[in-house]
């Protein structure tokens, strides 16, 4: 069903090019939610690793004289790129909790955004990085295919992207889901519901929480990577402390915890502010006050609210997380919620 919704969009709104960005930034925004809604480390400097794969894959169509064919080699360097930073910035930064941990990812993310800002000779500083086109796919001196307009316009090169871009977002999904269900997957809920017990049990929760950061970062890098292939462009907005601030609003929206929350919530945001926008200039306005009314009266997002929803009135039921309001809370026999997570015994 979510699939065939996703299919539906485009088709229903005309609009390919604002469904490509819903699902990049969904891909960005879920992998994000490995991080925050899986293992509880909140971050404000994780557009970063967006902004690396971006330019990583950017540098790559750019500069590199690759046959034709293999331009989306650029893909995996990309997330290679945001995988090592991950890691590096990571190892440094996980001795730390809470807000020191926020904030000290946003001075990292901040130092990354100078270098990149001050480098013009590789990355076009204040201008960006331009001068890349399309890549096709293929083997070279075989077949390769380009994504041009075919059959007369009728499928135009935004549509054959999109198709692209679904395909990742397709294989994103499945390996998230594969993860979230895994033992890795219990593991890092239990540390984000209580470390002192996961310690107990015999985790490394240093060690878990890394995975979890770097497997965060690689799939950040791979929504990245996937911005200058669809705009052939790059620019430093990739790398702010804004897209950060957005993809935390992302997640909040969609649902913290949820498995396609994130996803909701970065198509609904880039929705909600294309229509907004065409009809007033102030629409940063009205996303204030939509997120107001949803830390007010939707604090569990909207695919958190709906599945709470559901699990009240109907006999639908799921294994997921506890919701944010009951986390930690006594139950009514007495017992804590949320101390361990699904598979981790005591």
């Amino acid at each position: 069903m979510l699939f065939l919704a996703i299919l539906l969009v485009p088709v229903l709104t005309g609009n390919f090019t604002l469904t490509v960005f819903g699902l990049i930034f969904g891909i960005f925004a879920m992998g994000y939610n490995i991080s925050l809604g899986e293992t509880g480390m909140l971050t404000f400097g994780h557009a970063a690793f967006f902004g690396l794969g971006a330019y990583g894959c950017g540098l790559f169509l750019a500069h590199v004289d690759y046959p034709a064919g293999l331009g989306l080699i650029g893909i995996p360097i990309g997330v290679l790129v945001a995988v090592v930073a991950g890691l590096l910035i990571g190892a440094l930064s996980l001795r730390r909790r809470g807000t020191y941990l926020a904030l000290i990812t946003l001075a990292f993310g901040e130092m990354i955004y100078f270098i990149v800002f001050q480098w013009e000779s590789l990355t076009g500083g204040d201008d960006g990085l331009y001068g890349m086109s399309t890549p096709g796919i293929g083997i070279p001196g075989v077949y390769v295919f380009e994504f041009d307009q075919m059959f007369d316009g009728l499928v135009t090169s935004n549509m054959l992207l999109f198709v692209f871009v679904f395909l990742v977002f397709v294989a994103s999904l499945y390996a998230m889901r594969r993860l979230k269900h895994s033992n890795l997957g219990h593991i890092f809920n239990a540390i984000r519901e209580n470390e002192d017990r996961a310690s107990f049990l015999g985790y490394d929760v240093y060690r878990y929480r890394l995975i979890a950061f770097v497997v965060s970062a690689g799939f950040s890098g791979l929504a990245g990577a996937l911005y200058p292939i669809f705009l052939s462009f790059v620019g430093l907005d990739t790398l702010s402390w804004l897209l950060s601030g957005e993809v935390n609003f992302f997640v909040l929206l969609g649902g913290i915890g949820t498995f396609v929350g994130p996803l909701v919530g970065s198509v609904s945001y880039y929705f909600i502010t294309d229509y907004i926008s065409a009809v007033t200039d102030h629409w940063e306005l009205f996303v204030g006050l939509i997120f107001i009314g949803l830390v007010l009266y939707l604090p569990e997002g909207i695919v958190g609210t709906a599945r709470d929803y559901l699990a009240k009135h109907t006999h639908y039921s799921t294994v997921s997380v506890p919701s944010r309001s009951h986390a930690g809370r006594p139950d009514t026999d007495g017992s804590d919620v949320g101390d361990t997570a699904p598979g981790v015994e005591d």
